[in-house]
């Protein structure tokens, strides 16, 4: 099944990202990786597709990984390599970066995924690097609201039920709408009842004529 094929994916990936210690780390090239990331020249959805392909290859090109390293020649001749193992290499290069860069990339990344003609499929590659990290113990530092946001802007109505629910648990009454919204989506109807009714036993919230309406009722 895909599930099954991405959770492969994922292990095989994990095993390629170095340990901070005990294995030989190469020498990455930072200037070359920062042209890399900078996405300020891309307008065209073909822009924007040629610099994931650069951005995910270079990353393998000056991983510190040497497994990692290793696949960059067969990166050329499989291009789908590269996408495959973009988690991977962008974790295996962001645990060697000192803060400063780290701000630099991050910013890059927040200006990018905010342009009008980013492709969902790239929006999506930054999201599962999201959970990849997560599942690595590893916060991806973009704020979780905007996650959620750029789940829900792609389909990804569980990704961004995640992001909503952990928000939930920050700040309970300022999306308890949008937990509504994202069960319907969903088709998990008795959840999201069960949002509607937590809401009105526990936080004491006024209930709104919206969040009826998005239960269709």
């Amino acid at each position: 099944s895909s599930t099954h094929l991405k959770n492969s994916t994922q292990s095989t990936a994990k095993m390629m990202v170095p340990p901070e210690t005990g294995n030989r780390q190469m020498t990455v090239n930072e200037e070359r990786l920062q042209l890399a990331w900078d996405s300020s020249k891309a307008v065209t959805r073909e822009d924007w597709i040629k610099w994931m392909r650069h951005f995910s290859v270079e990353l393998l090109k000056e991983s510190p990984s040497p497994a990692l390293r290793a696949c960059f020649n067969l990166a050329q001749v499989y291009p789908n390599m590269a996408r495959e193992l973009f988690s991977a290499s962008f974790v295996s290069y962001w645990s060697q970066l000192e803060g400063n860069r780290q701000r630099q990339l991050i910013s890059s990344l927040e200006h990018s995924l905010v342009k009008p003609h980013i492709p969902s499929e790239i929006v999506t590659a930054v999201l599962n690097l999201a959970e990849f990290m997560e599942h690595d113990d590893q916060p991806f530092p973009l704020d979780i609201p905007t996650l959620a946001v750029l789940a829900e802007r792609c389909h990804a109505y569980a990704k961004a039920l995640h992001y909503k629910e952990i928000e939930f648990n920050q700040n309970p009454a300022d999306v308890v709408g949008e937990l509504i919204h994202l069960n319907n989506q969903l088709r998990m109807p008795d959840a999201a009842i069960g949002v509607l009714s937590y809401a009105q036993r526990e936080l004491n919230l006024e209930l709104r004529e919206t969040w009826y309406e998005k239960l269709h009722r």
